[in-house]
Protein backbone atom coordinates (compact mmCIF):
# COMPACT_ATOMS: atom_id res chain seq x y z
CA UNK A 1 0.00 0.00 0.00
CA UNK A 2 3.01 2.48 0.34
CA UNK A 3 4.07 1.65 -2.80
CA UNK A 4 0.73 3.35 -4.03
CA UNK A 5 1.26 6.55 -2.55
CA UNK A 6 4.97 6.59 -3.11
CA UNK A 7 3.93 6.30 -6.77
CA UNK A 8 1.67 8.99 -6.97
CA UNK A 9 4.05 11.49 -5.15
CA UNK A 10 6.55 10.79 -8.02
CA UNK A 11 4.21 11.21 -10.53
CA UNK A 12 3.52 14.50 -8.97
CA UNK A 13 6.86 15.83 -8.62
CA UNK A 14 8.02 14.38 -12.03
CA UNK A 15 5.14 16.88 -13.27
CA UNK A 16 6.73 19.79 -11.48
CA UNK A 17 3.49 20.04 -9.27
CA UNK A 18 3.83 20.96 -5.64
CA UNK A 19 1.34 20.22 -2.76
CA UNK A 20 1.34 23.87 -2.02
CA UNK A 21 -0.21 24.48 -5.66
CA UNK A 22 -2.71 21.57 -5.33
CA UNK A 23 -3.92 22.86 -1.85
CA UNK A 24 -4.56 26.49 -3.37
CA UNK A 25 -6.60 24.96 -6.74
CA UNK A 26 -8.79 22.80 -4.53
CA UNK A 27 -8.91 24.71 -1.55
CA UNK A 28 -7.77 21.24 0.28
CA UNK A 29 -5.75 21.45 3.58
CA UNK A 30 -2.18 21.37 3.27
CA UNK A 31 -2.09 18.99 5.79
CA UNK A 32 -4.34 16.41 4.40
CA UNK A 33 -2.57 16.53 0.91
CA UNK A 34 0.41 15.49 2.93
CA UNK A 35 -1.11 12.58 4.51
CA UNK A 36 -2.50 11.66 1.62
CA UNK A 37 0.94 11.21 0.12
CA UNK A 38 2.14 9.40 3.28
CA UNK A 39 -0.32 6.94 2.89
CA UNK A 40 -2.26 8.20 6.46
CA UNK A 41 -5.83 7.62 5.57
CA UNK A 42 -6.76 7.63 8.89
CA UNK A 43 -5.90 11.19 9.42
CA UNK A 44 -8.38 12.52 6.51
CA UNK A 45 -11.98 13.57 7.82
CA UNK A 46 -14.46 10.04 8.60
CA UNK A 47 -15.97 8.87 5.42
CA UNK A 48 -14.19 11.55 3.05
CA UNK A 49 -10.61 9.57 2.32
CA UNK A 50 -11.94 8.52 -1.20
CA UNK A 51 -13.65 11.97 -2.07
CA UNK A 52 -10.20 13.80 -1.00
CA UNK A 53 -7.94 11.01 -3.02
CA UNK A 54 -10.21 12.35 -6.16
CA UNK A 55 -9.23 15.69 -5.88
CA UNK A 56 -5.89 14.80 -5.40
CA UNK A 57 -6.08 12.47 -8.32
CA UNK A 58 -7.76 15.00 -10.70
CA UNK A 59 -5.31 17.65 -9.68
CA UNK A 60 -2.40 15.60 -10.90
CA UNK A 61 -4.40 14.54 -13.53
CA UNK A 62 -4.38 10.60 -12.11
CA UNK A 63 -7.90 10.35 -11.72
CA UNK A 64 -8.14 7.36 -14.12
CA UNK A 65 -9.57 4.12 -13.31
CA UNK A 66 -6.71 1.45 -13.12
CA UNK A 67 -5.05 4.31 -10.38
CA UNK A 68 -8.57 3.73 -8.91
CA UNK A 69 -8.63 -0.12 -9.52
CA UNK A 70 -4.88 -0.23 -7.74
CA UNK A 71 -6.32 1.82 -4.61
CA UNK A 72 -9.23 -0.72 -4.19
CA UNK A 73 -6.89 -3.99 -4.51
CA UNK A 74 -4.99 -2.36 -1.59
CA UNK A 75 -7.75 -1.64 0.29
CA UNK A 76 -9.42 -4.64 -0.31
CA UNK A 77 -12.84 -2.60 -0.84
CA UNK A 78 -14.91 -5.40 -3.11
CA UNK A 79 -16.51 -3.81 -6.30
CA UNK A 80 -15.02 -0.32 -7.94
CA UNK A 81 -17.26 2.81 -7.07
CA UNK A 82 -14.49 5.74 -7.37
CA UNK A 83 -17.61 8.12 -6.99
CA UNK A 84 -18.23 6.92 -3.39
CA UNK A 85 -16.65 7.47 -0.57
CA UNK A 86 -14.49 4.00 0.76
CA UNK A 87 -15.34 4.00 4.26
CA UNK A 88 -16.86 1.63 6.63
CA UNK A 89 -18.13 4.49 9.44
CA UNK A 90 -20.06 6.41 8.58
CA UNK A 91 -19.83 10.34 9.75
CA UNK A 92 -22.14 11.79 11.75
CA UNK A 93 -24.27 14.96 10.53
CA UNK A 94 -23.00 17.20 12.89
CA UNK A 95 -19.24 15.89 12.62
CA UNK A 96 -19.39 16.48 8.46
CA UNK A 97 -16.66 18.50 7.50
CA UNK A 98 -17.25 21.51 4.96
CA UNK A 99 -16.55 20.65 1.50
CA UNK A 100 -15.33 23.88 -0.48
CA UNK A 101 -17.27 23.45 -3.61
CA UNK A 102 -14.90 23.74 -6.71
CA UNK A 103 -17.34 26.37 -8.45
CA UNK A 104 -18.04 28.51 -5.99
CA UNK A 105 -15.79 31.52 -6.21
CA UNK A 106 -12.81 32.84 -4.37
CA UNK A 107 -13.79 35.95 -2.45
CA UNK A 108 -11.89 38.60 -1.98
CA UNK A 109 -9.96 38.62 1.61
CA UNK A 110 -10.40 42.65 1.40
CA UNK A 111 -12.98 45.12 0.04
CA UNK A 112 -11.43 47.75 -1.37
CA UNK A 113 -12.92 51.23 -0.69
CA UNK A 114 -13.80 52.50 -3.89
CA UNK A 115 -12.85 56.43 -4.82
CA UNK A 116 -14.62 59.15 -6.15
CA UNK A 117 -14.35 58.37 -10.13
CA UNK A 118 -15.02 54.79 -9.75
CA UNK A 119 -18.59 55.36 -7.82
CA UNK A 120 -18.97 58.20 -10.56
CA UNK A 121 -18.53 55.33 -13.61
CA UNK A 122 -21.26 52.91 -11.37
CA UNK A 123 -23.66 55.03 -10.60
CA UNK A 124 -23.71 56.48 -13.80
CA UNK A 125 -23.25 55.59 -17.59
CA UNK A 126 -19.28 56.47 -19.21
CA UNK A 127 -21.92 58.64 -21.73
CA UNK A 128 -22.44 60.94 -18.60
CA UNK A 129 -19.35 61.03 -17.23
CA UNK A 130 -17.76 62.26 -20.41
CA UNK A 131 -20.54 64.50 -20.61
CA UNK A 132 -19.36 65.88 -17.32
CA UNK A 133 -15.49 66.12 -18.42
CA UNK A 134 -16.53 68.40 -21.63
CA UNK A 135 -18.54 70.61 -19.23
CA UNK A 136 -15.59 71.01 -17.26
CA UNK A 137 -13.19 71.34 -20.26
CA UNK A 138 -15.80 74.34 -21.62
CA UNK A 139 -15.90 76.26 -18.65
CA UNK A 140 -11.96 76.44 -18.26
CA UNK A 141 -11.27 77.32 -21.82
CA UNK A 142 -14.17 79.80 -21.24
CA UNK A 143 -12.20 81.41 -17.92
CA UNK A 144 -8.90 81.58 -19.73
CA UNK A 145 -10.15 83.23 -22.81
CA UNK A 146 -12.22 86.26 -20.45
CA UNK A 147 -9.16 86.41 -18.12
CA UNK A 148 -7.08 86.97 -21.20
CA UNK A 149 -9.44 89.67 -22.70
CA UNK A 150 -9.29 91.40 -19.54
CA UNK A 151 -5.93 91.81 -19.43
CA UNK A 152 -6.14 92.91 -22.64
CA UNK A 153 -8.62 95.41 -22.13
CA UNK A 154 -6.44 96.84 -19.25
CA UNK A 155 -3.60 96.85 -21.16
CA UNK A 156 -5.07 99.43 -23.79
CA UNK A 157 -6.87 101.16 -20.83
CA UNK A 158 -3.80 102.03 -19.35
CA UNK A 159 -1.77 102.55 -22.40
CA UNK A 160 -4.25 104.91 -24.34
CA UNK A 161 -3.08 108.86 -22.89
CA UNK A 162 -6.96 110.13 -21.79
CA UNK A 163 -7.52 113.23 -23.82
CA UNK A 164 -8.88 116.24 -21.94
CA UNK A 165 -11.30 118.34 -23.98
CA UNK A 166 -10.97 121.72 -23.09
CA UNK A 167 -13.73 124.71 -23.84
CA UNK A 168 -12.53 128.24 -26.06
CA UNK A 169 -13.02 129.89 -22.77
CA UNK A 170 -9.79 128.24 -21.50
CA UNK A 171 -8.22 128.00 -24.27
CA UNK A 172 -8.07 131.69 -24.68
CA UNK A 173 -7.06 131.75 -21.12
CA UNK A 174 -4.27 129.51 -21.35
CA UNK A 175 -2.83 131.52 -24.95
CA UNK A 176 -2.98 134.38 -22.58
CA UNK A 177 -1.20 132.82 -19.84
CA UNK A 178 1.57 131.83 -22.02
CA UNK A 179 1.62 135.07 -23.68
CA UNK A 180 2.55 136.90 -20.01
CA UNK A 181 5.10 134.01 -19.41
CA UNK A 182 6.81 135.60 -22.36
CA UNK A 183 6.20 138.90 -21.99
CA UNK A 184 7.59 138.64 -18.49
CA UNK A 185 10.86 136.68 -19.71
CA UNK A 186 11.51 139.13 -22.37
CA UNK A 187 11.03 141.80 -19.92
CA UNK A 188 13.18 140.05 -17.13
CA UNK A 189 15.96 139.19 -19.77
CA UNK A 190 15.89 142.64 -20.50
CA UNK A 191 19.63 143.04 -20.34
CA UNK A 192 20.89 140.05 -22.21
CA UNK A 193 25.00 140.16 -21.49
CA UNK A 194 27.63 138.68 -23.66
CA UNK A 195 29.75 135.68 -22.79
CA UNK A 196 32.55 137.70 -24.33
CA UNK A 197 33.66 140.74 -23.69
CA UNK A 198 30.78 143.53 -25.42
CA UNK A 199 31.66 145.23 -28.86
CA UNK A 200 27.85 146.76 -29.42
CA UNK A 201 24.05 146.65 -27.69
CA UNK A 202 21.50 146.37 -29.42
CA UNK A 203 17.78 147.18 -27.84
CA UNK A 204 14.42 146.79 -28.74
CA UNK A 205 11.06 149.08 -27.87
CA UNK A 206 7.61 147.67 -28.16
CA UNK A 207 5.21 149.51 -29.88
CA UNK A 208 2.64 146.54 -30.74
CA UNK A 209 2.55 143.12 -29.64
CA UNK A 210 5.22 141.28 -31.38
CA UNK A 211 6.68 137.93 -31.86
CA UNK A 212 10.23 137.64 -32.08
CA UNK A 213 13.12 135.04 -32.67
CA UNK A 214 16.39 135.93 -31.76
CA UNK A 215 20.01 134.58 -32.17
CA UNK A 216 22.78 135.83 -30.81
CA UNK A 217 26.53 135.79 -31.79
CA UNK A 218 24.79 132.42 -34.17
CA UNK A 219 24.58 130.11 -30.81
CA UNK A 220 22.29 131.67 -28.16
CA UNK A 221 18.32 131.63 -29.29
CA UNK A 222 15.31 133.06 -27.62
CA UNK A 223 11.78 133.18 -28.95
CA UNK A 224 9.54 135.49 -27.15
CA UNK A 225 6.59 137.94 -27.61
CA UNK A 226 7.10 141.28 -26.79
CA UNK A 227 3.97 143.13 -26.00
CA UNK A 228 3.44 146.88 -26.21
CA UNK A 229 5.43 149.14 -23.45
CA UNK A 230 8.24 146.08 -22.94
CA UNK A 231 12.25 147.15 -23.54
CA UNK A 232 14.92 144.46 -24.17
CA UNK A 233 18.08 144.95 -24.23
CA UNK A 234 20.84 142.83 -25.65
CA UNK A 235 24.69 143.18 -25.82
CA UNK A 236 26.19 140.79 -28.83
CA UNK A 237 30.09 140.60 -29.61
CA UNK A 238 29.84 139.42 -32.94
CA UNK A 239 25.92 139.98 -34.63
CA UNK A 240 22.46 139.20 -33.66
CA UNK A 241 20.14 138.50 -36.09
CA UNK A 242 16.26 138.78 -35.57
CA UNK A 243 13.26 137.32 -37.03
CA UNK A 244 9.28 139.97 -36.34
CA UNK A 245 6.20 138.76 -36.74
CA UNK A 246 5.74 142.16 -37.33
CA UNK A 247 7.96 145.14 -39.09
CA UNK A 248 6.46 147.75 -37.54
CA UNK A 249 6.41 146.41 -33.89
CA UNK A 250 9.39 147.24 -31.90
CA UNK A 251 11.41 150.52 -32.74
CA UNK A 252 15.33 149.42 -32.50
CA UNK A 253 18.52 151.18 -31.07
CA UNK A 254 21.86 150.42 -32.11
CA UNK A 255 24.38 151.91 -29.42
CA UNK A 256 21.78 154.31 -28.51
CA UNK A 257 21.14 155.53 -31.56
CA UNK A 258 17.59 154.88 -33.14
CA UNK A 259 17.31 153.23 -36.22
CA UNK A 260 13.65 153.01 -36.49
CA UNK A 261 10.96 150.25 -37.26
CA UNK A 262 12.44 147.45 -39.62
CA UNK A 263 9.01 147.51 -42.24
CA UNK A 264 5.57 148.73 -42.71
CA UNK A 265 2.49 147.14 -40.70
CA UNK A 266 1.60 144.54 -43.85
CA UNK A 267 5.12 143.29 -43.74
CA UNK A 268 6.86 140.19 -41.54
CA UNK A 269 10.46 140.34 -41.15
CA UNK A 270 12.67 137.45 -42.59
CA UNK A 271 15.89 138.46 -41.42
CA UNK A 272 17.17 141.24 -39.17
CA UNK A 273 20.99 140.67 -38.85
CA UNK A 274 23.03 143.27 -36.91
CA UNK A 275 26.91 143.35 -36.24
CA UNK A 276 29.27 146.32 -34.85
CA UNK A 277 28.99 148.06 -37.54
CA UNK A 278 24.85 148.44 -37.82
CA UNK A 279 22.19 146.26 -40.19
CA UNK A 280 23.84 144.36 -42.20
CA UNK A 281 21.18 142.06 -43.86
CA UNK A 282 17.21 143.04 -43.87
CA UNK A 283 14.72 141.06 -45.81
CA UNK A 284 11.00 141.65 -45.79
CA UNK A 285 7.98 139.81 -47.01
CA UNK A 286 4.35 140.27 -46.65
CA UNK A 287 2.21 137.97 -45.85
CA UNK A 288 -0.18 136.11 -48.17
CA UNK A 289 -3.88 136.62 -47.65
CA UNK A 290 -5.55 133.40 -45.94
CA UNK A 291 -8.42 131.99 -47.45
CA UNK A 292 -12.10 132.73 -45.48
CA UNK A 293 -12.77 129.33 -42.77
CA UNK A 294 -16.14 128.64 -42.49
CA UNK A 295 -17.95 130.21 -39.72
CA UNK A 296 -17.81 127.99 -37.09
CA UNK A 297 -16.78 127.71 -33.41
CA UNK A 298 -13.16 126.69 -34.94
CA UNK A 299 -13.15 130.26 -36.51
CA UNK A 300 -12.68 132.09 -32.61
CA UNK A 301 -9.37 129.50 -32.07
CA UNK A 302 -8.38 130.42 -35.26
CA UNK A 303 -8.23 133.88 -34.85
CA UNK A 304 -6.95 134.18 -31.30
CA UNK A 305 -3.95 132.18 -32.87
CA UNK A 306 -3.37 134.01 -35.92
CA UNK A 307 -0.09 136.10 -35.68
CA UNK A 308 1.57 132.97 -33.73
CA UNK A 309 0.85 130.72 -37.03
CA UNK A 310 1.88 133.62 -38.91
CA UNK A 311 4.74 133.62 -37.98
CA UNK A 312 5.37 130.29 -37.85
CA UNK A 313 4.73 130.32 -41.56
CA UNK A 314 7.97 132.75 -42.36
CA UNK A 315 10.25 131.30 -39.44
CA UNK A 316 9.80 127.88 -41.59
CA UNK A 317 11.21 129.70 -45.14
CA UNK A 318 14.29 130.71 -42.95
Amino acid sequence: MKEFFENLKQIREAKGITLEEIAHRSRLPLKYLQDIEAGKLENLPAGYDRIFLKRYLKEIKEDKEEVWRDFNLFFGAGPLHNTVPYSSDIPEKNSRPQIPDETQEEKPEKIKKLNFLQKLLRKGSLNKFYHYVWLFLSITVLGVFVFLAYKQYHFAKSATPEIKEISVVEYISEMQQQEKQLSEEAENNSGVPSADSTNFTVELRALKRTWIKEIRDQKDTSEYILNEGIKRKINARESVKFMMGRADGVQIWFNNDSLGIAGNSDEVVLSLVLNQKGIVEKRLKKPQPRKPTPPDSSQVTHHLSTPLNRNSDWAGNE
